[in-house]
């Protein structure tokens, strides 16, 4: 249990900026973190959100099984959340409605690559950790 709470530690440092603050008062401290631990909830709510409509995982019933054609994608993570929403919200504001719309493609299209090849990943790290177990 230490684990998880450790990496949700080391996800809101890097995701929301959580050890990213040079303050001199209790006051100044406890605002940015109540606003950085704030931000963490609304990705994490999106992340969950996306992972309960979203399909189960592929996963090799034996070691010896051949990939399929198509394994998926992951579930949105909090961290591609986080980057996602940065696109939306900061990134794209001063483009014209024509680069606006290309670079929102690109960035999606790329998104469900990474999640694509990570589920392919995944499935080929079950197949393995299955022929180790037998």
């Amino acid at each position: 249990m230490r684990w998880k709470v450790e990496d949700d530690f080391q996800d809101s440092k890097s995701t929301v900026s959580l050890d990213h603050t040079q303050v001199r008062r209790y006051r100044a401290w406890k605002r940015h973190v109540t606003m950085a631990m704030a931000a963490l909830a609304l990705l994490a709510v999106l992340a969950a959100i996306d992972k309960t409509n979203h399909p189960a995982p592929i996963l090799p019933d034996d070691p010896d099984q051949d990939p399929p054609a198509d394994c998926g994608a992951i579930a949105l993570t909090v961290p591609e959340a986080q980057r996602l929403f940065h696109l939306f919200t900061t990134r794209i504001r001063d483009l014209s409605p024509p680069a606006m719309r290309a670079r929102i493609a690109r960035h999606l299209n790329w998104s469900d690559w990474r999640r694509r090849h990570q589920a392919r990943a995944r499935w080929h790290h079950y197949r393995t950790r299955l022929a180790v177990d037998e």
